[in-house]
């Protein structure tokens, strides 16, 4: 199975990073800390409809990243195997 890979379009430092896959298709990787000695992040794909909040408001992504950082449990049943992507950073 060949790697997906992904372009850097965007970037806030200790918030996210965006990608885009040559499909069109955006993922981002959120960091946050499930102990406060370690830092982890997740990489996921965005739905369609915060695509669609991300390309109309980039507060929408801090915002995001914000809520992934406090509840980020709720969020690791997204969390993507980064071995199957390849990104340019």
């Amino acid at each position: 199975m060949s790697k997906i890979s992904l372009t850097k379009i965007d970037k806030e430092n200790w918030r996210f990073i965006l990608y885009e896959s040559d499909d069109g298709r955006w993922f981002a990787k959120f960091p946050y800390s499930p102990i406060s000695v370690v830092d982890l992040s997740m990489l996921i794909e965005l739905t369609d409809s915060e695509k669609t909040m991300a390309e109309n408001d980039r507060q929408f992504l801090i915002n995001f990243s914000e809520t992934i950082r406090n509840r980020y449990s709720e969020y690791l049943h997204r969390a993507l195997n980064r071995d199957n992507y390849t990104t340019n950073d």
